[in-house]
């Protein structure tokens, strides 16, 4: 293997140095592990010691460097990656200044092994204050370990200085430049060791397992993906739903190529997409990743290259904007449906009235008369509901005896109410033989059965919770969540019976895939033809929307995008997985824009409906609906 990096002349090196230092240790670990993904390793380890102050040691299978390169690397303006200034404008590398090792080893005691694959023996350095106390060849595998040591052992005021910040910030300042790096490279395995709680073994994985890797299992239910695709930028990656978004620290990261950045504009237009759906005073999580040509972006603006220059700054901040917002559309903003609020129901003591309280839904003398959600009226207890398409159809409920039925709980005089009347005396006894105690979680009462009857008298709370009796138990009802399982099985069963109209799109898009995503792609689309879908191919892996089901024509594109993307995560391309995908997301958007029911009679619409879906119990994600409370637990709070 030939020599290949040389100094460069001196006008290339006055137009890009900046007299680059070591801060602190972490800077140590971001430039030797940009320098293993510049010389193509396909696994990293990280060590540290003493929070990197006594070492850090940095060993990859890159493809390592010769005698001659081991030497000149720690040359200062010392560089592989430019031969004159143009090639600035074609770098797709990390590092191109020449200055980190040589700024490394001025502070540091160094220790170098590396070899080439084409060489037997490899090459041994020993580095103190810049210049090289011994070469050697020694026995090393392919690849390079670099060992950084003592860092500012030859000069105390920096040392003094450092040994005075916290331990912690160090190891935390070496997690998050270890993190930029392990997510914007999700093809190398990286391992993170010495770091106490950030010590890490990332094997090589999708980029979504890589963010969960990274960030927590906690945003693997919380991420939506995100894909555009145009010749001159390519964006993916996911964002966060907004009921994640947090008050502090969030996990925010822009790439550009590879390269972490910060962009405070490019930050304004995530924002700006996210303004209608947060809180104010909290942000979202976000992961994105721009594929720029070279020749669009500056990186040559400062030593740390985390500010980037672009041609088309603000195209690409509209663009961003808007597939921000298109992906919320697309996944029906989840995150508004999904209240796991981790805080107890308080629901205050009702202390009854003494008067007499009229229905306000009956004139005088008027019969009882039920009204569906749409108001349709119901016949035989069995609601009539009215689907997108026009078709009408009951859902299967049991016989209800509306003459059985209570007044509602704001008639209702608690201090004449028999005892016994709401709950059985008889306590729920545990598996194990005791009776259920006080102190109990809801999470612990288990697996709760679907109740069989019809809910008994309402109590609405905060407008959306119902308060109610099922069977022996305590009820607590999120009606949100109710009217996305009855949505989505209304739209489940007309699109099995294809009931929906298709209608052209009133502003055509189009949909680009890549050269992966298209086998996957087409046979998606193959799939939802049968559901009212149309696609145009344009060839080059570019398609239109010809047509869409009329519930979907707003956010078809997005939807499409969604779907492609879930599927080649999920590995999931079976008809009814499209069915139950296109179901959810076509209900989730829905409920979005519903009313919830704001009286009593009709939650209790609302609720018979939902007792007569094929689950009653959680949403199609899974999240519960019902909580069944048994007369022991409730018992239990009063003992």
């Amino acid at each position: 293997m030939s020599d290949i990096i040389r100094l460069l002349p001196e006008t290339i090196a006055n137009q890009i140095a900046a007299g680059e230092v070591v801060p602190a240790p972490a800077y140590i670990v971001k430039e030797l592990l940009e320098n293993s993904i510049d010389a193509g390793a396909t696994r990293i380890q990280v060590e540290i010691l003493d929070a990197g102050r006594s070492a850090v040691q940095v060993t990859d299978d890159g493809k390592g460097m010769s005698p001659t390169d081991a030497r000149m690397a720690f040359e200062r303006h010392a560089t592989s990656k430019l031969r004159e200034i143009e090639d600035l404008d074609r770098l797709t590398t990390m590092g191109f200044r020449g200055e980190a090792l040589a700024a490394i080893a001025s502070v540091c005691q160094v220790q170098l092994r590396t070899r080439t694959a084409e060489a037997e023996l490899g090459t041994e350095l020993q580095i103190e204050g810049a210049r090289v106390k011994s070469a050697e060849p020694c026995a090393c595998p392919v690849g390079t370990t670099l060992k950084a040591m003592n860092i500012f052992y030859n000069t105390p005021g920096r040392r003094k200085h450092i040994e005075a910040r916290k331990e912690s910030t160090d190891l935390s300042d070496i997690w998050k430049e270890f993190a930029k790096v392990a997510l914007a490279n999700h093809q190398v395995a990286f391992a993170l060791q010495g770091a106490g709680k950030y010590d890490r073994q990332l094997p090589a994985t999708s980029l979504k397992e890589r963010i969960i890797g990274v960030g927590g299992s906690k945003l693997a239910k919380a991420l939506i993906p995100l894909s555009y695709e145009s010749e001159f930028c390519t964006i993916r990656g996911f964002i966060g739903t907004p009921g994640t978004a947090v008050k502090s620290a969030p996990q925010q990261y822009l790439f550009v190529n590879q390269r972490f950045i910060r962009h405070a504009y490019f930050h304004k237009a995530i924002l700006l997409a996210y303004e209608k759906f947060v809180p104010v005073g909290t942000q979202p999580h976000y992961f994105l990743y721009f594929t720029i040509p070279a020749a669009n972006i500056d990186v040559n603006i400062h030593p740390q290259k985390t500010d980037v220059r672009f041609t088309d700054g603000e195209l690409i901040f509209k663009i961003l904007e808007s597939i921000v917002r298109e992906a919320f559309n697309a996944h029906a903003l989840a995150p508004l449906i999904d209240f796991d609020n981790k805080v107890s129901i308080d629901i205050p003591a009702y202390p009854g009235r003494r008067e007499e309280v009229k229905r306000l839904d009956l004139d005088e003398g008027q019969e009882p008369r039920t009204e569906g959600m749409e108001g349709l009226q119901l016949s035989l207890g069995r609601p009539v509901r009215q689907t997108l398409s026009g078709r009408s159809y009951r859902p299967q409920l049991p016989e209800l005896d509306w003459s059985e039925l209570g007044e509602s709980f704001e008639s209702r005089k608690y201090d004449e109410l028999p005892e016994g009347e709401l709950f059985s005396p008889t306590p729920t006894a545990t598996p194990s033989g005791e009776a259920v105690g006080g102190g109990i979680r809801l999470s612990q009462l288990g697996a709760q059965p679907a109740p069989a009857a019809a809910p008994s008298d309402i109590l609405l709370y905060h407008g959306r919770y119902a308060v109610t009796q099922l069977e022996d138990s305590l009820a607590l009802i999120d009606l949100r969540r109710a009217l996305l399982r009855v949505r989505y099985e209304e739209l489940l069963l007309g699109l099995s019976e294809g009931s929906y109209p298709s209608e052209q799109p009133l502003f055509p898009e189009v949909l680009e895939f890549s050269p992966t995503e298209l086998p996957t792609a087409q046979h998606i689309m193959e799939l939802l033809a049968p559901l009212g879908f149309d696609f145009g191919d344009l060839g080059k892996g570019h398609y239109s929307v010809v047509e869409a089901p009329s519930f979907m024509t707003e956010s078809a594109i997005g939807f499409v995008r969604l779907i492609v993307a879930d599927s080649l995560e999920t590995q999931r391309e079976d008809a009814s997985y499209v069915r139950s995908f296109l179901a959810e997301a076509a209900a989730e958007v829905q409920v979005l824009k519903a009313t919830l029911p704001r009286s009593p009679q009709e939650a209790r619409e609302l609720i018979e409906e939902l007792l007569g879906c094929t689950e009653s119990m959680t949403t199609p994600s899974g999240q519960q609906i019902i909580a069944r409370l048994p007369e022991s637990f409730v018992s239990s709070l009063f003992s």
